[in-house]
């Protein structure tokens, strides 16, 4: 690893070492022969370091942290697993469903709303098969002094590129955000209480789902589901297709 990635990662670690669960001497190991699993990059003055690992065979989370210096910003994270491994792999269906309540459901509106499919859709009994990647975002969140900068749609651009690293040719990409807020872990905007759902919420899930409509994403409201004040659960899709050209290196 390059210096200054390995010092935004170590101060990474720092934070989210018991989140993320795993030796730091394995992930050392990992981005010191997969260079491209840990990247560091500077847009518009921030540091945006992107880094994975990962869950069970076939799945991986991404995480993106943006600093300025030392100091985060902004972050967003999600886990990635081919279409057919999460249709058909009990492991990555269980490790998706059970990360939280809000992917649960975003594996719950992928079957749904992508594909009309009961659920839950396991175990794959036909010879059908899926393309594609899906990405389920666990969290974004942006300092409330930084916005308006980008930086979200930035961190966006930083999700896709690290889901799509090892693809070739054309890739399909269905992606799933809850519209919920996201409660901030850092900085000055740290708040003590956990996230309980609420109605006083509503007009922060209809500006999310504008903010991702920018991008594509459908907003849709899972009629089934209703918390007791009357609130709906909100999702956004998106389903897009990338192509990717392998350039020579001289």
């Amino acid at each position: 690893m390059e210096a200054c990635t390995k010092k935004y990662f170590d101060l990474s670690w720092a934070f989210l070492k018991s989140y993320i669960g795993l030796p730091y001497a394995d992930l050392i190991e990992r981005y010191t022969e997969y260079p491209e699993d840990c990247v560091l990059e500077e847009i518009d003055g921030y540091c945006f370091l992107a880094f994975t690992y990962g869950l069970v065979p076939g799945l991986e989370r991404c995480i993106v942290l943006v600093y300025e210096q030392e100091q985060i910003i902004a972050d967003c994270s999600y886990m990635v697993a081919t279409m057919d491994d999460v249709m058909k792999k009990r492991a990555i269906y269980d490790a998706i469903t059970l990360d939280s309540d809000w992917s649960n459901l975003e594996h719950f509106t992928l079957c749904n709303y992508m594909f009309d499919l009961p659920y839950p859709y396991y175990p794959c009994e036909s010879s059908q098969s899926f393309d594609g990647l899906a990405l389920f975002f666990t969290n974004a969140y942006v300092t409330k002094a930084y916005r308006r900068q980008g930086l979200f749609f930035q961190m966006l651009d930083c999700c896709k590129e690290m889901a799509l690293r090892y693809q070739t040719g054309d890739t399909l990409l269905y992606s799933i955000f809850s519209l919920d807020p996201d409660i901030p872990c850092y900085g000055p905007d740290t708040k003590a209480e956990p996230y309980y759902y609420s109605m006083k919420d509503e007009p922060t899930r209809l500006l999310n789902a504008s903010i991702l409509a920018k991008r594509g994403y459908e907003s849709v409201r899972l009629e089934d589901e209703e918390e007791n004040d009357g609130s709906k659960l909100w999702y956004a899709l998106l389903k897009e297709k990338e192509h990717i050209v392998e350039i020579d290196t001289i």
